[in-house]
């Protein structure tokens, strides 16, 4: 492993930089994205009461949070503009429509991406293409299971892991492709994000301190 020098550790300081809501939607998305297959896409993120920070206020405070489904913020979100900068939208009418709505959980964010396209892809097709982005990303997944509760990404999955777990399902005739995505806001989103990008920029394996397999038996 290389040494560690003061200055390097700076930096690494501020090697996250990812909002956890825009992170767990521009992993479901780039794929799609950067082939150019979407016209437009309409997206709501399903987020947990730890995205509300450190600080205590009324709408986190969880006897009121406790078993509610609000409307958090239906447009205008900040992490829109992380988006149109990665995924290379126009800033004027990015055709990309975001809404936040807050959930009774305390970690993770669950993306449901409903992407309009110009012409049908099959599943097959879009296994393919996430594969080929996907391949060699250690922290991603591509889930689907025709049988079980957990037929689709969800947060609880992913508490405590460093993974983002993505699956889809097409919509045959109807040019809609509907993407989902989960992570644990509090790791993909945040520490483990930070963690991820600091072994990175100083040389050390990518998965190190991250391999923790997540709370939820398997």
């Amino acid at each position: 492993m290389p040494e560690l020098h003061r200055e390097d550790l700076a930096g690494a300081r501020y090697a996250s930089g990812v909002g956890c809501n825009a992170v767990v939607t521009l992993l479901a998305l780039w794929p799609l994205y950067h082939r150019g297959l979407v016209r437009e896409s309409v997206v709501e993120v399903k987020v947990g009461s730890s995205e509300g920070g450190n600080k205590p206020n009324p709408a986190s405070h969880h006897p009121e949070r406790a078993g509610v489904v609000r409307s958090y913020m239906p447009k205008g979100h900040r992490h829109l503009a992380e988006l149109i900068q990665e995924l290379g939208l126009d800033r004027q009418r990015p055709g990309l429509h975001y809404s936040i709505t807050s959930v009774g959980i305390v970690r993770g964010a669950l993306a449901t991406c409903h992407c309009l396209l110009d012409d049908d892809l099959d599943e097959r097709e879009v296994w393919n293409l996430y594969r080929q982005d996907y391949a060699d990303e250690p922290f991603i997944r591509l889930v689907r299971s025709k049988r079980g509760i957990h037929r689709y990404p969800e947060p609880k999955m992913l508490t405590a892991s460093n993974h983002c777990d993505i699956g889809f399902a097409a919509d045959p005739g109807q040019g809609r492709l509907v993407v989902i995505a989960a992570i644990d806001n509090l790791m993909k989103g945040a520490a483990g994000s930070a963690v991820q990008a600091m072994n990175v920029m100083l040389g050390f394996p990518e998965t190190l301190g991250l391999e923790f397999p997540g709370l939820h038996p398997v």
